[in-house]
C-alpha cells in the first residue's frame, strides 16, 4: 500500500515514547503554525509490525491531551516512510541526499541530520512529513506558549492525577527527584545515555536545600522498588507510585508541580521541567545529559542548573 500524505498540511511521522512524542509534536506544530497549515499524524510506528525492530512496547500518546492535530482514518496515510530512522547514518543519507534528487519516487521528507538543530526545517513546505527526534528548544520556542497551554489540557483525568496534583501544587518547597532505570540498564542504552548515579541525586538535594527548597521530597521512578533502595538515606523520601494504567503524561505533568526538579536524563524529564510553571521554580539537571558526545547548548533552558551526574 503505497503512503500517502495530506497537501495541505504538515505530516509529522512520530516515533518512540512520551517524551520523544512531545519533541516530535513541538516541532511539527511550529512548523505547521509558520506555514498555516494543518499539522497531520502518521502512526504507522504505532499501528505497523516493521522486521527490523524488535520491541514493540510503545504507544501513542498524545491522545491524552487536546493535541489538535488530524489522524487520518485512511490506512494509506499511516504507512512507514523508506527508511524511518533518524539514529542511522544511512537513512539519512538517504532523505538528505539522495530522495531529494527523485521527486516523483516518494513524498517528501524531512529528517534531521543530528541531534544538533537543523536550521533547513524552517524551509519545509506543506506536504512534507518530518521525521526526527528534534530535541532542541529552537524547534519548539515559537510555539512553547501554546504547548504549555495545550499539553496539561487532559481529555479525561484521573482521579489520581487529580489528588496528587492538587496536592503537590499546594506544598511549599517540594522537591522531587525522578529517577529512570529500567532500559537505561542495558549495556546498549548505556553506552549511549548512560545512567545517573546516587552522588548526583545526594548533590542536588544539598543543592535544593541551601536555596530554601525545605518541602517533602519525592520520588517517581520507572523502577521505584530499585530507585527507593538506591536513594535509601538521603532524606525522607516519598515514592510517588501511581496506580496500574496511569497515563504516562499524567505521571509527567504531576511530576512538574513541585517547586523543585532533579531530573533524569530522560525526554520524560526535560518535559516535566519545562511544563512548570511555579515563579523560581529549581531545575537541576545532570551533566553531560548523554554517554554518547553531544551539544546540549540549545536543549536546556538557560534558567535550569546542571550538575555532575556521578
Amino acid at each position: 500500500m503505497a503512503r500517502r500524505v495530506e497537501q495541505d498540511a504538515v505530516t509529522l511521522y512520530l516515533i518512540e515514547r512520551l517524551g520523544n512524542q512531545l519533541f516530535q509534536y513541538g516541532a511539527g506544530l511550529a512548523q505547521a503554525r509558520r506555514l498555516g497549515v494543518p499539522l497531520s499524524l502518521n502512526l504507522a510506528y504505532y499501528r505497523h509490525k516493521r522486521p527490523i525492530r524488535k520491541n514493540y512496547a510503545k504507544t501513542f500518546e498524545l491522545d491524552a491531551f487536546d493535541h489538535g492535530a488530524t489522524i487520518p482514518e485512511d490506512p494509506r496515510f499511516h504507512q512507514h516512510p523508506v527508511l524511518a530512522l533518524p539514529a542511522v547514518p544511512t537513512a539519512r543519507l538517504w532523505h538528505n541526499a539522495i530522495s531529494p534528487r527523485l521527486p516523483s519516487f516518494t513524498p517528501p521528507v524531512f529528517m534531521e541530520q543530528s541531534l544538533d538543530y537543523d536550521c533547513r526545517i524552517d524551509s519545509v513546505e506543506a506536504g512534507t512529513t518530518l521525521i526526527g527526534f528534534f530535541q532542541s528548544l529552537r524547534y519548539i520556542d515559537a510555539v512553547l506558549p501554546e504547548l504549555r497551554m495545550r499539553i496539561p489540557r487532559l481529555t479525561a483525568p484521573s482521579p489520581w492525577y487529580v489528588e496528587t496534583t492538587e496536592r503537590l501544587a499546594a506544598e511549599q518547597g517540594a522537591i522531587l527527584l525522578n529517577v529512570r532505570r529500567s532500559d537505561y540498564m542495558l549495556a546498549q542504552n548505556r553506552a549511549i545515555q548512560g545512567v545517573v548515579g546516587r552522588g548526583y541525586y545526594a548533590n542536588s538535594l544539598r543543592m535544593a536545600r541551601r536555596l530554601g527548597y525545605d518541602g517533602p521530597v519525592y520520588v517517581v521512578s520507572d523502577s521505584i522498588d530499585v530507585a527507593m533502595a538506591e536513594l535509601d538515606g538521603l532524606d525522607d523520601l516519598i515514592p510517588l507510585a501511581p496506580p496500574p494504567g496511569t497515563k504516562p503524561l499524567e505521571i509527567l505533568l504531576a511530576v512538574s508541580q513541585t517547586d523543585a526538579l532533579v531530573m533524569a536524563n530522560s525526554t520524560f524529564s526535560w518535559w516535566a521541567g519545562v511544563l512548570g510553571s511555579q515563579e523560581n521554580r529549581l531545575v537541576i539537571a545532570p551533566r553531560p545529559w548523554m554517554t554518547a558526545e553531544r551539544d546540549t547548548h540549545d536543549l536546556f533552558p538557560t534558567d535550569w542548573m546542571t550538575l555532575g551526574r556521578s
